[in-house]
């Protein structure tokens, strides 16, 4: 029996490659006839980076770097740059919401300064391609912060600097852009998002996104008629493109201002992993989450699992942490679903040690029901 193990993170218990490691030790001491392989997970958000690190040579450089909110400390922030010279960065790392206490969340002067010097970072070290997941962002500044850190300059009506962040935007004037250096020109950009939202409008970052990072009903407003701005700056186009509303719009100036490609994230991570290949010789596929529910099959990563082991006809099963009463199992076309921390009490449920126990525990279960059957 041929067994592909695809887990995405529980977030805040246990990262992607630790499940798949808790299962496919607990399997292989087991069943040692089953053959496990092992595909690591995520949807372009927090995480990101160490799923597509744990598939390539390369090493982690570390740098100190602003945060969302310069009155916060700065924090310390790593990315990982491979021997061909990609350099895989998560804005999460250095503009994070988890990086901002709750009673201090300040969406609109929150900025992404930090993640454009990570990436100038990496250029130094002689990047020439750099993959941005975006999720997790404490923003939304529609790339602003970035761009200023890449050397671009944006002032209002009066000639004067405006401090890149989601305030400013609706009152720049001009953009400079002859500060930013050859090799940020030459420098290609794949941008990985996790949702599909445009810039703007009801389904937009300001509308649905800003609101869990801090922003009052006046500020949610305010955000919106600075993203309106940005897409008469940039062109109506590229601002209804799906995806362009990700972490508070960093794809708008981006790709306005640069070599810049907008690719949903879980079947590029999927595809950089190995999943196709693995799949050819499958015999059942056992993916999860730490929730499963109506977003699981809207782009996230154990969604894409399920829909490409599907085409090939290989059956699914899904461990998880718990399940949403709106998550339609039959349409997911699961051959089975196991929620390992259902009914448990908090602390258990997010223990990370518990977590792994219990994960290793059902997929054993799993593989011997059907060993049985």
């Amino acid at each position: 029996m041929n067994v592909v193990l695809a887990f995405d993170k529980f977030k805040g218990c246990a990262t992607s490659q630790q499940l798949n490691e808790a299962a496919r030790q607990a399997l292989s001491d087991t069943f040692p006839s089953v053959k496990v392989d092992c595909v690591p997970v995520a949807d372009g958000g927090d995480g990101t980076v160490e799923v597509l690190a744990a598939t390539r040579q390369g090493q982690w450089l570390m740098m100190q770097a602003p945060g969302p909110l310069l009155q916060l400390p700065p924090v310390n922030a790593r990315y990982y740059l491979c021997e061909d010279g990609t350099a895989f960065i998560e804005v999460a790392a250095a503009s994070g919401l988890a990086l901002v206490p709750d009673q201090a969340r300040d969406v609109i002067r929150a900025t992404t300064l930090g993640t454009g010097l990570l990436m100038r970072d990496a250029m130094e070290h002689g990047s020439q391609h750099i993959v941005l997941g975006l999720g997790g962002s404490a923003t939304c500044d529609a790339g602003m912060g970035i761009m200023s850190a890449l050397g671009a300059e944006f002032t209002d009506s009066d000639g004067h600097y405006l401090y890149p962040c989601g305030e400013s935007l609706e009152i720049i004037r001009h953009i400079e852009t002859r500060g930013i250096p050859q090799e940020v020109l030459d420098c290609r950009f794949t941008l990985l998002t996790d949702v599909d939202n445009p810039l703007c409008g009801k389904n937009g970052t300001a509308s649905v996104y800003s609101p869990q990072k801090g922003a009052s009903a006046q500020q949610v407003e305010q955000l919106e008629r600075g993203m309106q701005h940005i897409a008469a700056i940039i062109g109506e186009n590229c601002a209804s493109q799906a995806g362009c509303g990700a972490a508070g719009g960093i794809p708008a100036l981006m790709s306005h201002l640069l070599d810049c490609q907008l690719l949903a994230g879980a079947p590029y991570i999927l595809a950089e992993n190995g999943l196709d290949q693995a799949l050819e010789h499958a015999d059942l596929v056992i993916t999860g989450e730490g929730r499963l529910d109506r977003q699981t099959m809207m782009g996230k990563g154990p969604g894409q699992v399920i829909q490409m082991a599907q085409r090939l006809g290989v059956p699914v099963a899904a461990i998880c942490g718990l399940v949403d009463k709106d998550f339609d199992v039959p349409a997911a076309g699961l051959k089975s679903v196991m929620a390992v921390s259902d009914g448990l009490p908090l602390e258990e449920a997010i223990s990370p040690v518990g977590t792994l126990a219990r994960v290793a525990t059902a997929a054993t279960s799993l593989i011997g029901s059907l060993l049985t059957d």
